[in-house]
């Protein structure tokens, strides 16, 4: 059994079985070009001699800023084939603009005490490259699948590793405005597509199609590594490919059997709204075992719309497979299995605070969701249980462990927990005590369940109450007849507990004078503390590269200034009580 991933390479290489491998979709053919993971693994190979013909080979941080993900994954197992640590970045896409990936490359390239090479794919010029550092060492590789590529039997630095030695740097989301990165050792990797393996049950012929970008642990761990260390066959989209057609993953599991994919919430809610209904028809989803989803907050409406457009192609609620994970976790803690029906609790909002008792009001499985919801009511969706060798408890603010049906900070231990935090300016690596963190989220346990309720930092605090800022947004953007990913709720100066509350929605031209006042008067008048509403042009929320709102953003740009909005709407309570008198037995929507 391999104890690192160099194991698992060489093993494909020195083998003759070509049934597995990643499928790499091509928009010119409109097809996937295959190549067998053993092929794969000699190319890393001979990719990973081009690094050592470099004077910062061996030992150095492989930067890779490459939009291909066959280019990606030739970089990343080649540097870890003669003992580079591999580090794979956002694209300006994801970032927001090229200056944003030009300082990272600086960040990285100049912090880290072990020397960097930055690798680039071929033929190609983009703004970011001319700003790189001149002292920045650069390898270029070729983007496609096709071609003659030179192959190796063997790595071209022969080396051992040991299970617990850094396998590659994963970068953070972000949420915080820092710049992060955990080490991901070998263990930890094998630990957890083991984990997740087992919590569901598969078998040794499985296929999964995926679309997540590489530099997300989502796509990397959750996609790529979990089907090479389990030999299962990998159809795999860029996220681009997918926003301009989603109906292409929905294809590739059809038409080539794919039993198990990934999303966030955004992706299936995503295809719910933009497929076709005729084409929802010719789908044949009956092979998938497996619909993880996870990353950001599940929604009710996105699980019930997804069932129920899909229901035609064979999708069923038993299919949806909830899941939490972190890159501190390498990527899955917990998943929901297909023994146990996944579904909602839904909690007394005035209940929930930290080492508080949680009111449970109901639940709902898959199968008998209700798109209705008291105000009063939060839904929070299952995360399942924990999967093998990791465990998961629940802090109060003091540190204090709360039991069953009582909110606190999620704290999980374990294998799969990284190694640590990457420092380049002391220790490389700033170690996680007896691989133990705090997660920064909320949750319950209900019936040994986990349940995630919300980001800690993402609750705000008003005379002594406590107001969840994915609810609020959640009927806001039901109020604006719009996506709950386009408002952002968070305080104007979370040291002012006086400070104003402040939504940032991104709807184009704001609101007509008519529509002001019926908005006004749809608003819950207790428990949705809000001062100011500002309206701007589509993606203006900042977010990180993981599609998160960054609401640490929105704050800062706010206090700079630099919110250059279309709309400023003041709410007051005297403002709110005029337009429900106004608007008295009229409709609680806005029409807009």
């Amino acid at each position: 059994m391999a104890t690192n991933l160099l194991e698992v390479m060489q093993g494909y290489a020195d083998g003759d079985d070509d049934h597995a491998g990643v499928h790499f979709w091509n928009t010119s053919s409109r097809d996937y070009d295959l190549v067998p993971y053993g092929e794969l693994s000699r190319r890393a190979f001979a990719f990973g001699a081009r690094l050592l013909e470099s004077e910062r080979g061996a030992g150095a941080v492989c930067m890779i800023a490459c939009h291909s993900p066959y280019a990606t994954l030739i970089a990343f197992y080649g540097a870890i084939s003669v003992g580079a640590v591999p580090m794979i970045f956002p694209m300006p896409r994801a970032l927001g603009s090229h200056d944003a990936l030009i300082e990272r490359i600086q960040h990285w390239g100049s912090r880290l005490r072990q020397p960097s090479i930055l690798v680039l794919e071929e033929g190609l010029d983009e703004k970011f490259h001319q700003a790189i550092p001149a002292t920045q060492a650069i390898i270029r590789l070729g983007a496609s699948p096709l071609g003659q590529w030179d192959q190796a039997e063997r790595p071209a630095r022969e080396h051992s590793l040991e299970s617990d030695d850094v396998a590659f740097f994963q970068t953070t989301s972000s949420s915080t405005g820092d710049h992060k990165a955990v080490a991901i050792s070998h263990a930890n990797i094998l630990s957890n597509v083991d984990g997740i393996r087992a919590a569901v049950l598969m078998d040794t012929n499985e296929r999964m199609i995926a679309w997540l970008p590489l530099f997300h642990d989502m796509g990397l761990v959750g996609s790529v590594l979990f089907t090479f260390c389990n030999a299962y066959s990998l159809y795999l989209m860029t996220p681009t490919q997918f926003i301009k057609r989603p109906v292409l993953w929905l294809n590739g599991m059809s038409e080539h059997r794919c039993t198990i994919t990934t999303a966030p919430n955004f992706g299936y809610d995503y295809c719910s709204r933009l497929v076709a209904d005729h084409d929802a028809a010719k789908l044949d989803l009956s092979c998938v075992k497996h619909f993880f989803i996870g990353a950001e907050p599940i929604r009710v409406s996105t699980i019930k719309s997804f069932c129920d457009k899909f229901r035609v192609s064979g999708v069923v609620p038993g299919m949806i497979r909830p899941a939490y994970g972190l890159a501190e976790s390498t990527i899955i803690t917990t998943i929901s299995q297909p023994k146990h029906k996944a579904g909602f609790i839904y909690l007394d909002a005035d209940s929930i605070g930290m080492g508080r008792p949680v009111r449970v009001m109901g639940s709902r499985d898959f199968a008998a969701l209700d798109d209705v919801l008291l105000r009063d009511q939060v839904a929070v969706c299952t995360a399942g249980t924990p999967i093998d060798r990791m465990q998961v408890s629940l802090v109060d603010e003091e540190g204090h462990q709360v039991g069953e049906h009582h909110a606190g900070e999620i704290v999980i231990q374990g294998s799969s927990v990284a190694l640590g935090y990457v420092d380049g300016e002391q220790e490389m690596v700033q170690r996680f005590e007896h691989q133990q963190i705090g997660t920064g989220d909320m949750g319950v346990i209900v019936d040994g369940d986990l349940f995630i309720i919300e980001r800690i930092k993402n609750v705000i605090i008003r005379n002594g109450e406590n107001y969840l800022v994915s609810a609020m947004e959640q009927r806001l953007a039901e109020l604006l007849q719009i996506s709950h990913e386009n408002v952002a709720v968070f305080e104007s100066d979370i040291h002012d507990p006086a400070s104003p509350i402040v939504v940032l929605v991104e709807k184009h031209g704001g609101l007509e004078d008519d529509q002001i006042e019926p908005m006004l008067a749809a608003l819950p008048q207790d428990n949705f503390p809000l001062d100011l509403i500002l309206f701007h042009r589509s993606r203006t929320i900042p977010r990180t590269t993981s599609g998160k709102k960054r609401h640490f953003f929105c704050r800062k740009q706010y206090q700079k200034g630099e919110l250059d909005y279309q709309q400023r709407i003041e709410v007051t309570a005297d403002r709110i009580a005029a337009a429900k008198n106004k608007n008295s037995g009229e409709t609680q929507h806005t029409g807009v």
